[in-house]
């Protein structure tokens, strides 16, 4: 009887703990969907935030003086669905809604020219820069409608301190130098382009 009472008294305990496991899973999955969730929510802000200050840049580009001041102009890479607007200038706060030029004059003469964008490890801004290959085509627009077609000729990874890297002009040329920060965070991609 007592061995009846036992087994009864077990699987009673293993009911109950399949219970609350249960209730924890069904709990975490409802934490982790809510996250993601938020996530995705707050992707979609900043996605929409890039897209209304892209058509202010568009717009400013037709009705205002002051545009050439605010950005360098428009890059555009097919390969990997990337078009933004580029800002002439570089700080913390503008990088996160839109790449900016780090280094370099202007697309009308011969140098280098760095445009940085964040890796986002999705669609956005630089994410896609590591599909790239040799000879795939970079487009850059300036504010009056005049493109520049740059060709890949170098993609390689550099250390995050080697700023001078990005820095290099390579002789007579109008270059083109992206840069974003790879998966690990540690390293820096670099494409480097020119006008042929």
């Amino acid at each position: 009887m007592n061995q009846i009472l036992d087994v009864k008294e077990k699987k009673l305990k293993l009911k109950m703990l399949f219970k609350i496991q249960f209730i924890l899973s069904f709990g975490l999955m409802i934490i982790v969907l809510v996250y993601f969730l938020s996530q995705m929510n707050n992707k979609s802000k900043e996605n929409n935030i890039s897209k209304v200050i892209s058509l202010n840049a568009k717009l400013n580009s037709v009705f205002s003086e002051n545009i050439q001041e605010t950005y360098l102009g428009r890059i555009k890479i097919d390969k990997i669905n990337l078009d933004y607007f580029v800002y002439n200038t570089y700080s913390d706060k503008l990088l996160k809604v839109l790449p900016c030029k780090f280094f370099g004059g202007n697309l009308h003469h011969p140098g280098n020219i760095c445009i940085i964008g964040h890796n986002y490890f999705d669609n956005r801004f630089f994410s896609n820069l590591n599909k790239l290959d040799i000879n795939d085509i970079i487009i850059m627009e300036d504010l009056d409608g005049n493109k520049y077609k740059y060709t890949v000729y170098n993609i390689y990874e550099i250390n995050e301190k080697q700023i001078e890297e990005v820095q290099k002009n390579d002789g007579n040329y109008k270059t083109l130098t992206l840069c974003t920060c790879t998966f690990d965070k540690n390293r820096r991609l670099i494409i480097k382009a020119r006008v042929n």
